[in-house]
């Protein structure tokens, strides 16, 4: 199961509100349940599950967090530690080294703040005037900033700043939705938690090179060893699905040195771990009832992921 964002109170943000899921007491309920109704697995276990070819326990279930927000930290840690769930991190490094937010983030940015109704974008409109309609506009732009090549969309931000009229956010406002690297050293050094790459710059993988995406996958693992003091050894494939990353991704993972690879709404792990660089995740749901269904019967939620 993997997590991007946990909220406390109301859901309010100038970002990205698609990658928020679910509320801090929604949490807690979620991992209280699979505290006592799953085989909750650590890095270390599913590691030796994908160099073995044994199928995990029944019921087996692990948790993930991508991008290193700060509310992993405030909000979906102590959850974890109260419950004793072990949980991977996986962290961008330039978000982190630089207070710098995703694209999905600052593509919602622009949008929310233009005070455009209409934004003309690739001999296209854009209608903003509603809610709904800017909602639309960020789901078209990110999709776009998914699939193009990177050298196609690495100006599509300053692009989408002029065209909205809305500077970019400042590094300070930046700086506090992300975790700094006393927390991510914090999160490593408890027990049950582990730290993985998200690459250097969370390009999206199919979109690039085959050199620049080993440098992406090298250099992120070599920077958070270092930084660390500790052996990484698996990655998240930014977006993950089927779409961004490859054969050639998961090649290149492994000569980066990494055990294992996550892609993300891929679907579920059955039996035994298939292909290490291909480790399947599914998205959560903010409903208790619907969360314990998706892990009774994942077959009725998966079909289509795959």
């Amino acid at each position: 199961m993997n997590y991007h964002r946990v909220y406390h109170n109301q859901l309010a943000t100038e970002f990205d509100s698609g990658v928020f899921c679910p509320s801090k007491e929604e949490f807690d309920q979620q991992m209280a349940f699979l505290s006592k109704h799953t085989n909750l697995m650590t890095e270390e276990e599913i590691v030796r599950l994908a160099q073995s070819g044994k199928p995990p326990p029944k019921r087996s279930a692990l948790v993930t967090f991508d991008d290193g927000y700060r509310d992993n930290y405030l909000f979906a840690v102590p959850v974890l530690r109260k419950y004793s769930v072990p949980a991977i991190f996986f962290i961008p490094i330039e978000s982190i080294e630089k207070s710098r937010l995703g694209w999905w983030d600052i593509i919602a940015y622009f949008i929310k703040h233009t005070e455009k109704e209409v934004l003309p974008f690739k001999g296209d409109e854009l209608f903003l005037r509603t809610e709904t309609e800017k909602q639309n506009a960020i789901g078209i732009l990110q999709d776009y900033m998914k699939l193009v090549r990177s050298e196609e969309s690495q100006d599509l931000l300053a692009e989408l700043s002029f065209l909205c009229g809305v500077d970019f956010p400042s590094k300070e406002i930046q700086r506090e939705e992300l975790m700094n690297w006393d927390q991510i050293m914090e999160i490593g050094n408890t027990e049950f938690l582990s730290i993985g790459s998200h690459t250097v710059s969370h390009r999206v993988l199919s979109t690039v090179s085959g050199e620049d995406e080993l440098q992406e996958l090298t250099d992120s693992r070599l920077f958070l060893q270092q930084k660390l003091g500790r052996e990484i050894k698996s990655v998240a494939y930014p977006v993950g699905s089927y779409r961004t990353f490859s054969d050639r991704t998961k090649s290149n993972a492994h000569r980066a040195g990494y055990s294992i690879g996550f892609s993300f709404n891929t679907g579920v792990n059955y039996g035994s771990i298939a292909d290490p660089f291909n480790i399947k995740r599914i998205g959560p749901v903010a409903d208790l009832s619907i969360f314990k269904s998706m892990l009774i019967v994942p077959r009725l939620f998966v079909s289509e992921l795959t």
